[in-house]
């Protein structure tokens, strides 16, 4: 590339591909709805709930601008048992409480527009299912779940607070941590011969030799260093005394 030229970006930018997902039909549009509250764990866990809020939750916020969204990303050990959740607020004081345990991030979005979507939500359905298209962007990919494979936890997050104290969730995790002490594979360390041993004992003797011999040649270089420097100086006057040209006395005696 020349010095001082332009450069031409010939791909969208990330601001119109940002608009341009906003703006993606459905349009999630929640006009009865006043605010809504998710709960989910913040890493490791729930992770259809965490693709809904990074995916979907900028979505229903373009198109729902007036509208409360509080989100609570708790930290949750493995011990934890308390399941996402999506806590929704009507206008007229009805609350209704989605468990999102095992969802994938499209079909919360389905669950919750179907609840309380607006009128255009049915016309994208049925317009949805004359083209073929999919409901909501993604969802074609989205995996079948079997609930024998994610046992749903009991409690939800203020539930299993409530049940569990803060003196016996630190049991938990002192028993957790013992746990993982316990189940932590122990190395062995190999079985050695008498002469593997005395191998390895000569080549460290010979290491420590050698380390030895060094030490003592560099204190040996650092004290002759300034009879050397003398010595070299001392040569150096009489290589230039010889060199310059004998006049007088000196350049008739032999």
């Amino acid at each position: 590339m020349v010095r001082g030229a332009k450069r031409v970006n010939t791909g969208p930018s990330v601001l119109s591909q940002l608009v341009a997902h906003l703006r993606a039909p459905p349009k999630l549009s929640l006009p009865e709805i006043s605010s809504l509250r998710l709960t989910l764990a913040a890493r490791n866990d729930h992770f259809g709930a965490r693709h809904f809020l990074k995916e979907q939750l900028p979505r229903i916020r373009f198109a729902n601008p007036d509208m409360q969204i509080h989100v609570r990303k708790m930290t949750k050990r493995p011990y934890e048992g308390w399941r996402p959740e999506l806590q929704i607020s009507f206008r007229n004081g009805n609350t209704e409480t989605l468990n999102l345990h095992a969802k994938w991030s499209t079909a919360i979005v389905r669950e919750l527009m179907d609840l309380a979507g607006a009128p255009s939500w049915l016309r994208w359905k049925a317009e949805a299912a004359r083209t073929g298209v999919p409901l909501v962007p993604g969802a074609e990919h989205e995996p079948q779940v079997f609930p024998e494979d994610h046992p749903e936890p009991r409690f939800t997050l203020d539930e299993w607070r409530v049940k569990h104290s803060r003196k016996e969730r630190r049991r938990l995790e002192l028993e957790a941590a013992e746990e993982k002490i316990v189940a932590a594979p122990v190395s062995v360390a190999p079985i050695r011969t008498p002469e593997q041993i005395a191998a390895e004992a000569a080549a460290v003797k010979e290491e420590a030799e050698k380390r030895k011999a060094a030490k003592k040649e560099a204190r040996r270089a650092k004290l002759d260093a300034p009879r050397l420097a003398q010595e070299e100086a001392e040569q150096r006057v009489a290589l230039e005394l010889l060199s310059k040209p004998k006049t007088g006395a000196a350049a008739i005696l032999p």
